[in-house]
This record gives C-alpha cells, structure tokens and sequence, in this order.
C-alpha cells in the first residue's frame, strides 16, 4: 500500500476508535447549561436569531460556537443525539489534526500520541457534553492554526522568504475562528513560539515580529473575556475574592492535579469538590516550587534529556494559564479544576507518553533482533 494509502487507513482507524469510544455518549441527553447555551438560548429557539448571537450578550463570549448550534437547530431542532454525534466527530477530527501537528513536528510515535490524547478518559467530559462543543471546536481550529503556521514556515524554509503568504492568511483565520469559539485558545502563539523553537532548535527574538498579529488577535480576546466573565458571567464576589498568594497557591496545585488525573484518571467527577485555600501556610507553596524547580531542571538538562519533556511542560504550563486562577472565571464558583479544562493542555504530557512508549518498543525490537542474530 502507498503512503498515501497509508496515511488515509490510519487516520480512518483513529476517527473509528473515537466513534466506538464515544457511542455511548449518542444517548445521553442535555445537562447543566446546556439550557443556557442551547436549549433555552433566545438566539437558537427565541426571537433573537442569528443576528443576535453576533449583536447581543446571549452569546457570551462563544458565538462561532452558537452559530454552530444555530445551524444543527434549523436542521434537526433540539434531538439531543445529533448534537451529541457532532461533538464526536469535531473530537475525532481533532484527533486526526493533533496527528498531522505531531507528524509535522517529527515526534516520534505521532499517531499513538494522537490516539492516546482522543481516547483518554479525561476527554469524555468534554466530548459527551454538548455545551463543550466549546473545546472541541475551538481544539480544531487551534490545531488547524497550527498546521497552517507550520506549513508557512516550511515554504518560506523552501521556497523563500515571499512564500507561503496564503498559509498565514489561512493560520490567522484559523486562529480567529478558534478564539471565537471558546477564549482560553489564546494562548496559540506562545505555542506557535514553542513550536517554531522545537523545529529550529534556537529561538530568535526577531520571530516576535511574525507573530504581532497573533498576539494582537489574543490580547483583544483576552480583555473582552476578562470583562465578560466579571460583568456578563457574574464572576464577581465573595466566592472570586481571592488573595495573590491564594492565588499562586492555586497556580501551583491545578498542574499536578491535572497531571495527576492524566497518569491515573479515577475518579472523574463532573464538578471536583472546590479546594480550601490557606496561604498563610508555607507548606500550601511546594507544589508551586515544585513546579518551578521541574522547569528549571527540564531547562538545564534538555542537552542531555532531549528538547522533547521541555517542550511537552511548556505547552502544559501554557495552555493550562487561563484556568492557573490568575483571572476571575464564573466556574471557579463550583470549583477551581474540571477535566474539560485540560482539553488542550493534556495534548503535551499524552503526546510525550506516545514518543516515550514508540521509543520504548523500538528499543525492545531491536534488542529482540540482536538476540535473534
């Protein structure tokens, strides 16, 4: 079989072990804010409409999102299955994009990562509740983005310096219509920075400069959400009336909690039991230190280690930084974790796990080999 042939069987294989993981998510029905976003939504079954989701508040800050559910409302109205086989597929399509990203990058074991990352339990949250067609759309055209920036810097490498001005365009729209859909996407171009320093080895300061409109496009995205969930969402109180140091405390327990349930994922719960938080103790700080000082041995040790548990941290430490407690966020109220919120984070630890274990059997095949010789 071709390449080619190749490629489509396994990407084929990694959409149907997404759809066997998930059909019991095909009968469940509609929970918690579903109503919010959906069910009750004036701009999907009210009189608002279509222009409402891009004129008015009802949309919060997900209207690409809300357009989405606008369009499966007027074809097949509030049947929860349909709904349910859409966030599906837009997962197994992440996926099969989360593959593409790794390949491009030349991570070894690209496609176990991938399948890995679709089929841990920690995503179930995000795939089997429809309101969190917010990850997984958004989770597309993050890696989308992505693709797009990756295959710019390979032209420009290849062709020179004037090319490739369609696959920014492309990444850029890419980003928007990942920020639309749900705003903790904008940190794409720290990752887009990350990306860049893992294929060239070095990072330059002058790349800055391609990524201004990157940065642009997230900045205005991160002080609408800001605003929003404060003045819209209601994340105002005594509930959000959080020190600094209560805060960094947080900052540093919500990584290896997620870590933690990435390792061994029991229990899931749909909302974590919110944590009591008491700065005053100097013990309430390690996991915070803790996590300082793994950085700073990844940084000292990636000559003898490899780039690779590096990059995979950073990417982590990244993505998860709008969910760290930093900033006022309405689910705080219930508690400061949810497995939904390391929907993207997750891809770097779960594809790191992938390269270790290609690795892993490659080492034991030939060890296997030399005994047979």
């Amino acid at each position: 079989m071709s390449s080619g042939g190749n490629r489509w069987l396994r990407g084929a294989l990694l959409v149907g072990l997404v759809l066997v993981a998930y059909l019991p998510a095909l009968q469940a029905g509609f929970i918690w804010d579903d109503d919010k976003h959906l069910t009750e939504n004036p701009c999907i079954v009210g009189p608002l409409g279509f222009a409402g989701i891009w004129t008015t508040a009802e949309a919060t800050y997900y209207p690409l999102v809300l357009t989405t559910f606008w369009v499966e409302h007027a074809l097949w109205g509030l049947a929860p299955l349909p709904f349910h086989l859409i966030n599906v597929l837009v997962h197994a399509a992440c996926a099969v994009a989360l593959w593409l990203v790794l390949a491009r990058l030349l991570v070894p074991g690209a496609w176990l990562g991938a399948a890995i990352w679709a089929l841990h339990p920690v995503q179930v949250e995000s795939v089997a509740w429809v309101t969190e067609l917010k990850n997984t759309q958004s989770g597309f055209f993050f890696l989308l983005a992505i693709l797009f920036f990756l295959s710019w810097r390979e032209s420009r490498a290849s062709e020179g310096r004037s090319t490739g001005g369609t696959s920014y365009a492309l990444a850029l729209l890419a980003a928007v219509a990942a920020i639309l859909s749900k705003s903790s996407t904008v940190m794409l171009p720290l990752v887009l920075a990350l990306c860049w320093w893992w294929e060239e080895g070095v990072w330059r300061w002058r790349n800055v400069t391609t990524l201004v409109p990157f940065f642009a496009i997230s900045a205005a995205a991160s002080g609408w959400t800001i605003w929003e969930q404060q003045f819209h969402s209601g994340a105002l109180g005594a509930e959000w009336a959080l020190t600094w140091p209560e805060r960094l405390v947080i900052a540093g327990r919500d990584p290896w909690f997620y870590l933690g349930k990435l390792v061994w994922p029991h229990p899931l719960v749909f909302i974590y039991p919110r944590w009591h938080i008491d700065a005053s103790q100097p013990l309430a700080y390690l996991p915070l230190i803790a996590a300082g000082a793994v950085a700073v041995v990844l940084w000292r040790r990636r000559d003898r280690w490899g780039r690779a548990p590096l990059f995979a941290f950073a990417y982590f430490a990244v993505s998860l930084f709008p969910v760290l407690g930093f900033f006022k966020v309405y689910f705080f109220r219930f508690s400061f974790v949810a497995d939904h919120f390391q929907y993207l984070a997750s891809m770097g630890p779960l594809a790191l796990a992938g390269a270790g274990l290609t690795r892993l059997f490659a080492r034991f095949d030939r060890r296997g080999a030399a005994s047979v010789r």
